[in-house]
């Protein structure tokens, strides 16, 4: 990506300003006038296409340090899901064994009541 001091193109303004000085040889004023206002008016257009072509440029920087942020933020957040998508997992099959147990305690329970029962 281009830097800012890239976009200027001084050899261009250089010229520009070569050739309105070179007009101050002209002896009729209206001739030089004339040039003089016709360069401005380049300089003007090169002016206004070097601050938009600025502008575009920072258009695009802004988005790309935007996206930057948001993308290790999105990669982040996924990382985050599947940490706690593993930990409720692993909870889960805590309180499975749990319960399993505590069922199977309760089945030995009523069987010996029963055994009890028929002693």
């Amino acid at each position: 990506m281009p830097t800012p001091g890239s976009l200027f193109v001084p050899k261009d303004n250089v010229a520009l300003e070569t050739r309105l000085f070179g007009y101050g040889s002209v002896t009729q004023g209206s001739q030089s006038i004339s040039a003089i206002s016709t360069l401005s008016e380049e300089m003007s257009t090169k002016h206004a296409e070097q601050i938009q072509t600025i502008q575009d440029e920072q258009v695009v920087w802004e988005k790309a340090l935007l996206e930057e942020p948001e993308s290790r933020f999105r990669t982040e957040a996924v990382e985050l899901e599947a940490h706690l998508i593993a930990k409720v997992e692993e909870r889960f099959m805590k309180l499975n064994e749990i319960r399993e147990a505590k069922f199977m305690d309760t089945l030995d329970a009523h069987e010996n009541k029963y055994k009890a029962l028929f002693n």
